[in-house]
């Protein structure tokens, strides 16, 4: 069924004149399926939740790495942590959102 633009009525399939109003039914193709494989949205979110690592990353540069005027926390098990966590977050959400931003078109 084809709606007319100008009064609202159902047509049948096939018609080129509303049986109303006698208006040109535009005839509009079928849509076309999207052709991006991950598409915008969920680049977006990949880019999102790769400036989330970023951040982090640079929280814990500054809070652990004694940027501030604050005592650095060197308990043992977070003394630990920091010398692999702080790269994995800060390069690995920098390429996050690369790929990200690259999936915005594939």
């Amino acid at each position: 069924m084809i709606q007319c633009g100008h009064c609202g009525i159902y047509n049948p399939d096939g018609a080129t004149e509303c049986t109303k109003c006698g208006a040109r039914l535009a005839i509009v193709p079928p849509r076309l399926r999207e052709s991006h494989r991950f598409g915008p949205a969920k680049a977006k979110e990949i880019r999102d939740k790769a400036l989330t690592a970023v951040v982090l990353g640079l929280l814990i540069k500054v809070y652990w790495g004694g940027y501030g005027p604050w005592p650095v926390i060197d308990v043992p098990i977070l003394a630990g942590i920091r010398p692999w966590l702080e790269p994995l977050l800060l390069y690995g959400g920098a390429l996050g959102y690369m790929v990200g931003w690259v999936l915005n078109w594939v």
